[in-house]
């Protein structure tokens, strides 16, 4: 998808206290961000991406650090942005280690989700506590995937620790991005807004006169609750608000919802960042996670073409990430893996390509978005040190065009969360279990 294709009409609207405001004429919708459209402040933004299973660690990681590093031959797509992203070595969860295939549950999470024998537990993810502080948007958060639903298909929990539905369908994720433009369902929308807004009071009348009743330390557990449900209340003032300013204009024809090739991950990673880039520059949400595939699975068409070129049997998803994460550099088998992290770096790089032609009011869309791209395995089952791309982030306060290799097994991976959640701007001091930012991703 061409950012260029999306257009803003110079009737749409702003309303808001009674007042009617037109919006300046912008040539280009694709050109530049919503708030620089409208003069206002630039929002802070997030999108974590979940790399399956192994990694090619012969290809990955960088054989030197600092600033003069070599890049490493995973990295190639990533050049032209060399000063602009980040790669961290050796930072895992330590007291929230797991193994197995159940990896994308604790990710973003940092919890050990086997505490409890026979279940699994967990608690938030930091991409939530970053969307409880970065609103007001229509979507407080977009959970992306490989497939529908939960488990290990999404890489959101909330503030319990409950799974958040992924989706994968590109014409779903497009509609839950936006308002809707129907003047039949925008009054739908409006009239449930405002139902879950009488029962809410209604539920909250309630709980106030139940609440005098009861003693000290059952009311500290029942204000608990209610601070959730002034969460609720403020989410439902936002969408409220986004329902008086309408669907923004822009070319919809112009957006690619229908997969041209079969079963390609390449085209359905970028199709997915495309939608990511419309959902920034609009701001209807301002926080992503995307898994970008599953620990056993899809078998895209593209593992047999990896395999024929390097010469390989051709291995499922599951096998790939097996054997080509355990098999030495000479092997056909690292290279199917290599090819498949050197795709991802590439998409990753086109996604940076397209956040940098967005204009903000400050820099650029890439200026004040901050991109995680990592997994949790080196090789299959062994999670030693988590393959880890910052990038973006410059008006955020980021500093990038280093390799930060960290000592084995003693920094954990909550370190970098807290820091990002920091430069987003989120009120928090630690994130599980961190023990203090990580200073040298910031300027």
């Amino acid at each position: 998808m061409n950012p260029k294709t999306f257009s803003i009409s110079r009737r749409s609207f702003l309303r808001g206290l009674g007042a009617t405001l037109a919006l300046p004429y912008l040539e280009v919708m694709g050109s530049a961000t919503a708030a620089a459209a409208v003069g206002a402040r630039e929002p802070r933004r997030l999108a974590c991406f979940y790399i399956p299973g192994a990694i090619g660690r012969h290809g990955w990681f960088p054989k030197d650090t600092g600033r003069d590093y070599t890049l490493a031959p995973s990295h190639k797509p990533l050049e032209r942005h060399r000063d602009q992203f980040t790669v961290l070595t050796n930072l895992l969860h330590i007291t929230g280690r797991i193994s197995g295939h159940v990896h994308p549950y604790n990710w973003l999470t940092g919890h050990n989700i086997n505490l409890t024998p026979g279940t699994i537990t967990n608690t938030v993810s930091m991409d939530q506590v970053a969307a409880k502080h970065l609103g007001p948007t229509w979507l407080p958060s977009l959970a992306l995937s490989f497939a529908d639903g939960v488990g290990t298909a999404t890489l959101s929990r909330n503030s319990l620790g409950v799974d958040i539905p992924a989706t994968a369908n590109y014409r779903a994720v497009f509609e839950r991005l936006f308002p809707p433009a129907d003047k039949d369902q925008l009054r739908d929308a409006k009239a449930r807004v405002a139902l879950n807004r009488s029962i809410l009071d209604t539920a909250v009348g309630s709980v106030k006169d139940f609440q005098k009743q009861l003693g000290n330390v059952d009311r500290q557990a029942l204000d608990q609750y209610l601070e959730s449900i002034r969460d609720v209340e403020k989410r439902l003032n936002d969408s409220e608000e986004i329902l008086k300013r309408g669907r923004p204009k822009f070319d919809e024809a112009g957006v690619q919802l229908v997969a041209g090739g079969k079963n390609r991950m390449q085209e359905h990673i970028e199709l997915m960042m495309d939608l990511v880039v419309l959902g920034f520059q609009t701001d209807m949400t301002r926080v992503v996670t995307h898994s970008l595939g599953g620990e056993g699975g899809p078998n895209y068409e593209e593992y047999k073409d990896w395999a024929n070129k390097a010469g390989a049997p051709i291995r499922g998803a599951h096998d790939v990430h097996h054997k080509g994460g355990q098999a030495a550099a000479d092997s056909p088998d690292f290279s199917v893996i290599q090819s498949r992290d050197e795709m991802l770096c590439a998409c990753l790089a086109r996604l940076m390509d397209k956040l940098k032609a967005v204009q903000a009011r400050d820099g650029t869309l890439l200026d004040h978005t901050v991109l995680l791209m990592g997994g949790a395995q080196i090789s299959s089952h062994s999670g030693k040190s988590f393959p880890t791309l910052l990038a973006g982030g410059r008006k955020l306060g980021f500093r990038h065009g280093q390799h930060v290799k960290f000592e084995q097994e003693k920094k954990p991976m909550s370190n970098l969360y807290l820091t990002i959640l920091q430069q987003l701007g989120c009120p928090v001091t630690a994130f599980k279990e961190s023990t203090g930012i990580i200073s040298e991703v910031l300027a």
